[in-house]
């Protein structure tokens, strides 16, 4: 009897003891586990890496005609030929392509530079991104960090003129301030939309004739530059 009476004091805990050891041990897990979680994965969510979606950069306007005024920026002329003018001597000499493009009136003037395009663009990141480089056809244009201050199309470059050398870009804002004034720097700020003069590349390797299809690729420093497709000869604003 005494046996029985001894087995019986060493029994295991009692049921309340138990619930509330297993408690314990479930409170603690779920503590370790919101500390691991906290540590290692929310830490990133509350630092993210910005990141500039392709469709952020968004192609408001563009003007690729072969004519005076592009944008109605005054002397931003092309010549009047049926064409965008990279390499044709004698209306556009591969030995002077940063001068102006030949005169309106007088396509044998002694300018014959390449020709301009003009697009406007529109950041649409709340923070700013900077333009590197611009492909047109598959050739790339840089920005001119030369071309800064006024914007002058009236002489050539060298003789008292201001404005993008062939194959780069320079950077005016939307408005037709007098005078315009090219931007210091390719940072585009955010919802910010301005701009890029393009002077044609004499790397281009045949004249772009009128009604063609221009591939542009926007390299504003994101993972794949944003892409458009528009027709030389053309303007939409």
């Amino acid at each position: 009897m005494n046996d029985v009476i001894t087995f019986k004091k060493r029994r295991a805990v009692s049921q309340v003891i138990g619930t509330m050891l297993i408690l314990a041990i479930t409170v603690a897990g779920a503590v370790f586990l919101s500390n691991l979680m906290s540590n290692e994965f929310f830490a990133v969510d509350q630092n993210p890496v910005a990141e500039a979606r392709i469709d952020s950069i968004r192609l408001t306007s563009y003007d690729t005609r072969d004519s005076v005024e592009l944008t109605n920026v005054p002397n931003l002329n092309n010549t009047f030929n049926q064409l965008l003018c990279t390499d044709s001597p004698p209306e556009c000499d591969s030995n002077f392509p940063n001068n102006l493009p030949s005169d309106f009136v007088n396509p044998l003037s002694i300018d014959q530079g390449t020709e301009f395009i003009v697009l406007q663009i529109r950041n649409m990141n709340l923070d700013s991104v900077f333009i590197h480089n611009i492909l047109i056809n598959n050739v790339g244009h840089t920005w001119d960090d030369q071309a800064v201050g006024v914007l002058d199309l009236t002489n050539n470059l060298g003789n008292g003129g201001n404005y993008p050398r062939a194959g780069t870009f320079s950077i005016i804002p939307v408005e037709n301030d007098v005078p315009i004034k090219q931007l210091v720097s390719n940072e585009i700020p955010g919802d910010g939309e301005v701009r890029l003069v393009i002077k044609l590349s004499d790397d281009i390797p045949q004249d772009i004739g009128m009604w063609s299809s221009l591939r542009v690729l926007v390299n504003f420093g994101g993972s794949q530059p944003a892409e458009f497709i528009i027709l030389s000869g053309d303007a939409k604003w």
